[in-house]
């Protein structure tokens, strides 16, 4: 499956969609002005704001969708939040699906199945690709309609898209994002993906001096690109966090040092935390009963602190103050209702009687330290994992900086905590560290070919016959086939985990033709294990097919396919051709979802 893509000259201009686990958004830049501005052309939409009292202004919109009882499409963001929720306070919401930070679905699969299914609010299953597909849908419509306001006329064909995702993503959640994409309406040959921290360490190079600051307001370059430098990208999105770590190659070109890693420590756990410790004070009933029967207000309040999360520490940790939440007056009321206690007295009650505090108005007035506290797991997490990074990279060519993107990334806490962990290393986030990722993604659609290598995370081969050894292989894999005598199940590698793979360079392995006229197909699989024996070992997994088509006359007597497959591209690319005339390429298709 080789993807194409527009040629610089092709494409007027670059279109890329961040896709996040608890946001989304989308960034655009013409041809010309990518050419006169790196970055300064790029444009975001960062006006997405929540209706409702509390003013709510975010980068991005929540990765959140409504669909009507139909089916169809009914509203995306935070329209889809306050939609279902004026809904459910009319009884009308039955029939309709609501879904919300559903991409993390995809986190961490190694099988999927193309019509993999995922529950809305009430439990019930849908298509996963049908959310995903709506989803992208709107994104792309909304970037066309800010293009016709600026009375632009552009086609589908003009468009280079990009699509980012994470860097510790599968084959198969990359295929998924891919085929929902070109389900939505986005030509397939004019569509890249482009792995979040190489998206963003893209961009935190062209970032002027005089916008970058290190801990102490000095002016400094983000990363010093100079030849030999290492640099890790610590992605922190709401889901999940990336880490990966790149050297500089040349003036144009990095290279990936590690096997990128990361885990499910986004800004989504302080929202747990939060809502722990409110259950812990006003108990499990009175949230569900407040969370169901007046969802508008909840919404309200889960968004007044999303607003003062952001801010708990400021850059110089000096604002002691008690952070304020205002309580919605039917959540009183119902403590009243089901405790038989006032707001005052539940909370004088509880275990944080000395960390919280009313104040008039039916305001909770919060100890900055206890508010603190509700990062603890995400930045222990975090630190743990960079940690264990740092303690296992060589000796002779270090780790100088690390460079903190994601929406994440704007919490001081989490930045103050990587400092103080790590002093010896230079720590910095750019200027609005939730936007690196999508406009680096512009910048990969003007120049893809930036990262020369990465690392393999697993070992890639497929299954085979070969002659059985009764000294190495053991009895049950012996099969006899036309007088011959067999091992099945053998793992023929293409490469090894943790193996350097050049971007461009292919992997040639060449494949006897068992039938005239059948297709051949190849599975592959894929192991954590460097040295496998068999596609049947334990942490051994198929991961997809091979399939190549016969020519309209069929195979040869004899034939043999020559399969050359890249791994070191953002998607696998799989050619066949014959090796005894090159020119002759066969139809390929490499499915990844079963």
């Amino acid at each position: 499956m080789s993807q194409g893509r527009v040629s610089k000259t092709d494409s007027l201009l670059v279109m890329a969609i961040d896709f996040g686990t608890t946001y989304s958004g989308y960034a655009f830049q013409f041809r010309h002005d990518y050419e006169s501005d790196r970055i300064g052309s790029i444009f975001a939409n960062t006006s997405w704001v929540a209706e409702g009292g509390n003013g709510l202004m975010s980068w991005k919109t929540p990765t959140t969708l409504l669909l009507n009882p139909d089916d169809s499409f009914n509203s995306f963001g935070y329209e889809a939040e306050e939609v279902y929720q004026e809904l459910i306070e009319n009884e009308e919401h039955h029939d309709f699906h609501y879904f919300r930070r559903f991409k993390m679905m995809l986190h961490n699969k190694m099988i999927m199945n193309r019509d993999v299914i995922i529950e809305d609010s009430g439990g019930r299953g849908f298509p996963a690709r049908t959310v995903f597909r709506h989803s992208i849908d709107y994104l792309k419509k909304h970037f066309f309609k800010t293009i016709e306001e600026r009375a632009l006329n552009l086609e589908h064909k003009d468009i280079q898209w990009v699509l980012t995702v994470p860097a510790i993503w599968n084959e198969p959640a990359k295929q998924f994002m891919r085929e929902a994409a070109v389900e939505a309406g986005i030509p397939s040959d004019n569509l890249q993906l482009a792995l979040e921290p190489e998206a963003a360490s893209l961009f935190c190079k062209y970032v002027p001096a005089e916008k970058q600051s290190d801990e102490d307001g000095q002016n400094m370059k983000i990363v010093p690109f100079s030849i030999g430098t290492r640099y890790m990208i610590l992605d922190l999105g709401g889901g999940t966090g990336d880490v990966t770590v790149h050297e500089v190659v040349d003036e144009n070109s990095l290279r990936e040092i590690n096997v990128a890693s990361g885990g499910a420590w986004g800004g989504t756990n302080v929202d747990k935390a939060y809502y722990n410790m409110l259950k812990s004070i006003f108990g499990e009933d009175v949230l569900m009963k407040f969370k169901t029967e007046r969802r508008t207000d909840m919404l309200e309040f889960q968004r007044d602190f999303e607003m003062k999360k952001r801010h708990i520490r400021d850059k110089l940790g000096q604002n002691t103050r008690p952070v304020i939440i205002s309580v919605p007056a039917l959540l009183s009321e119902y403590v009243r209702e089901l405790k038989g206690m006032s707001l005052q007295d539940i909370v004088a009650n509880s275990e944080f009687a000395d960390k919280i505090k009313i104040k008039p108005g039916n305001k909770l007035a919060i100890a900055r330290e206890l508010m603190e506290t509700l990062f603890d797991d995400p930045r222990e997490q975090i630190v743990t994992h960079v940690r264990n990074i740092l303690e296992n990279q060589e000796n002779e060519n270090r780790i100088s900086a690390i460079l903190m993107v994601g929406g994440f990334s704007t919490s001081n806490i989490i930045v103050d905590a990587v400092k103080q962990a790590f002093p010896e290393l230079r720590v910095v986030v750019p200027p609005e560290p939730g936007l690196a990722v999508v406009k680096g993604a512009v910048l990969c659609g003007h120049a893809p070919l930036t990262i020369s290598s990465r690392v393999c995370k697993y070992t890639y081969g497929v299954a085979v016959y070969d002659n059985f050894d009764e000294n190495k292989h053991p009895l049950e894999k012996r099969v006899e086939h036309e007088n011959e005598v067999l091992c099945k199940d053998v793992f023929s590698m293409f490469i090894q985990a943790g193996q350097s793979v050049d971007v461009n360079k292919s992997v040639d392995e060449s494949y006897d033709v068992p039938k005239p006229h059948a297709p051949v197909s190849l599975q592959i699989y894929a192991t954590p294990d460097k040295n496998p024996l068999f596609t049947t070992d334990e942490h051994c997994e198929m991961l997809g097919r091979i399939i190549i088509k016969p020519p309209a006359s069929g195979w040869q007597k004899g034939a043999k396919i020559k399969i050359s497959m890249k791994f070191g591209g953002t998607e696998f690319e799989v050619h066949a051709t014959d090796p005894q005339n090159p020119e002759t390429v066969y139809s390929t298709k490499c499915d990844f979802l079963l």
